[in-house]
Parts: C-alpha cells; sequence; structure tokens
C-alpha cells in the first residue's frame, strides 16, 4: 500500500517530467473514475464503466476537451437510447404499487453498489410520500456495506444529496430494513431488493425460486443480464428454466424489463466522444455486433478510425508525431 497514492477529480499528477495523469469524474458508481493519461506528445483516455445521465444520487459523467489520441470506451449499450428518466421512474414505481396493493411481492435483482442505492432512494421517496407500510427490504451483506461508504463519502454524490444532508443523510433509510431469509416465507405484500443483479446465485436466486410460481407477484429486471443466465432467460420469456439437470424453475410471476444501468446508451457514448474529440476510438465491453453498428456510426458521424477488437487482440494505432 505504500506506492498506493490517492487521485482527486481533476487534479493533475506528474510522475516525472513526460507522464501526466488526470481523473474525471464517470457518473457509474461511487469513485468511479475516467482517466486522461500523457505520455511525451501522445495521450489516451480510458473511461472505464461511464453515465452520461444524471439521476437521484450521482452526476453524470464529464471530460474536457482534452483531444487524446486515443479513447477507449466501454459500449455495453451501444445500440440503445433510453426513455426519459422521469418515465421510466414513473413506471417503475407505478408497476410496484399495482403489484403489493394486489398483495404480491415484488423481487428487484440489483448489483450492489449504484443501482441499489439509486431505486433505494425512489422507493423511499414514494413510500414516504404515498404513507404506505408495505415492508422494503434489501438483502444484506454488500449492499449494507455498500451504503455505508454512501454515508461516508456522500461528498462524491450529487447535489441534491448534498444538500439534504443538512437534514438528514438520504442513505438512512426509513422505510427499508436488512433481509432475513425468514421473511421470504411471511404472507402478504413486500419489496426485495436483493444481489446479485442477474439472477445467477444468491439471495435473489434463492428467493426468485420461491416467488416464481405465483402469478400475483412480480421481478422487475433494472439493469443487464449477460446471455445464459437465469435473468437472461426470464427476459427473454422462459417458462420453465433449468438450473442443472434435476432442478427447475416454473416461471407463474410478472416479469418487467425498466432499464436503470448505469452505463451511456448509445447518446450518451456518442455524447462522450463530442466532448472529448479523439483522434481515434477503441469500443471495448460490449456485444460484437452492436459494437460493429456503433463503429460505423462513429466513423461516418465524427470521421475519425474505429475499432472494436476482440479479447485479446492488439491492434497498431498510428498517432501524429510532434517535430521537437
Amino acid at each position: 500500500m505504500k506506492k498506493v497514492v490517492t487521485v482527486n477529480l481533476h487534479e493533475t499528477h506528474w510522475l516525472d517530467d513526460e507522464i501526466e495523469i488526470k481523473a474525471y469524474y464517470a457518473g457509474h458508481v461511487l469513485g468511479a473514475a475516467m482517466f486522461y493519461v500523457r505520455v511525451g506528445t501522445e495521450s489516451i483516455v480510458y473511461t472505464g464503466d461511464y453515465n452520461m445521465t444524471p439521476d437521484r444520487h450521482l452526476g453524470s459523467a464529464w471530460i474536457d476537451k482534452v483531444r487524446p489520441d486515443v479513447l477507449v470506451t466501454e459500449t455495453t449499450y451501444a445500440t440503445t437510447v433510453r426513455d426519459s428518466k422521469r418515465s421510466r421512474e414513473r413506471d417503475f414505481l407505478t408497476k410496484v404499487y399495482d403489484c403489493v396493493t394486489q398483495g404480491g411481492k415484488v423481487i428487484i435483482p440489483v448489483f450492489a453498489l449504484g443501482r441499489a442505492q439509486e431505486l433505494c432512494i425512489l422507493i423511499e421517496t414514494f413510500w414516504d410520500r404515498m404513507g404506505l407500510k408495505v415492508p422494503v427490504y434489501f438483502s444484506a451483506g454488500l449492499t449494507e456495506k455498500a451504503n455505508n461508504y454512501y454515508r461516508l463519502f456522500i461528498n462524491w454524490t450529487n447535489q441534491k444529496i448534498k444538500d439534504t444532508y443538512i437534514h438528514r443523510n438520504m442513505f438512512d433509510f426509513k422505510h427499508i430494513k436488512p433481509w432475513d431469509r425468514s421473511f421470504a416465507d411471511q404472507p402478504g405484500p413486500m419489496v426485495l431488493f436483493a444481489t446479485p443483479g442477474m439472477l445467477h446465485i444468491g439471495t435473489s436466486l434463492e428467493v426468485f425460486k420461491k416467488w416464481a410460481h405465483d402469478r400475483k407477484n412480480m421481478v422487475i429486471m433494472p439493469g443487464y443480464c449477460v446471455a445464459g443466465t437465469v435473468g437472461a432467460k426470464v427476459l427473454a420469456g422462459q417458462k420453465v428454466i433449468d438450473l442443472d439437470n434435476f432442478n427447475s424453475i416454473h416461471v407463474g410471476l410478472q416479469v418487467k424489463n425498466l432499464s436503470f444501468s448505469a452505463h451511456a446508451d448509445a447518446k450518451g457514448i456518442m455524447q462522450l466522444i463530442s466532448q472529448c474529440e479523439p483522434r481515434n476510438v477503441v469500443l471495448v465491453h460490449g456485444e460484437k455486433t452492436k459494437m460493429g453498428y456503433l463503429k460505423s456510426k462513429i466513423m461516418k458521424e465524427f470521421g475519425i478510425p474505429c475499432f472494436d477488437p476482440a479479447n485479446g487482440e492488439s491492434i497498431d494505432i498510428e498517432t501524429s508525431r510532434a517535430i521537437p
């Protein structure tokens, strides 16, 4: 740990006379950052995961017009353009409310960091406004630890969350309590945020197996699911899902897919390219066919070279050499 150096946002670090490093706000999860690195006359921006749309607890990604030689960007949603955030939130709350008022249970598979906090704030605010008494839970463990970090590093959240901190910390939820496994068998309506987000292991899969048969219940998938996971099969509409040679799940509950992912959509990716004006773009972290479509769109709209290498593939990119 002696060699680890912490980096603040928008602070330039020099390792020597040649190497310059600067971090930019990525808006994906708490602490997420994009990095601009310059060595001599050549530079690169590596985005990692980022989100160009502000939400209820984080701001949007932002970067200077640094004009790097290469921009390496994620492409999780290379061809997706989302509806407005407000309409998705309204749709989400309506579906949850309709289900619990009819006596159903709602399971929302989430990843521990990011979407769990975003949707918890949304539910917390709605429950407060409507005066609802239906119990809401989040699975203990990672989500609980993540909430503790959000309370601790509230200065990384958006301005609205910082302003409310004067009165109370928005991550000290009044209506949302830690989950206990025994609650899954209790009668009556309830809402559960459970990890992981793809329903392949853990609490989310365990509870889904118990609630899946009942038509009154509902699963809301708010994020991306990798092909082959239980979550992906549920979204594909499969009514019988084989877990192994001996166990299967009969899906009778309502299935809803509302994207609250913290990844940039196709519009957001194009927006970032426009912001930083790279000379070359490299697409990573996406599906090959969708990356190919985005690649052709970038080359057409920006008139710059774009690459979509396979995992493990090396590429050569020519950069303009400055004359000393």
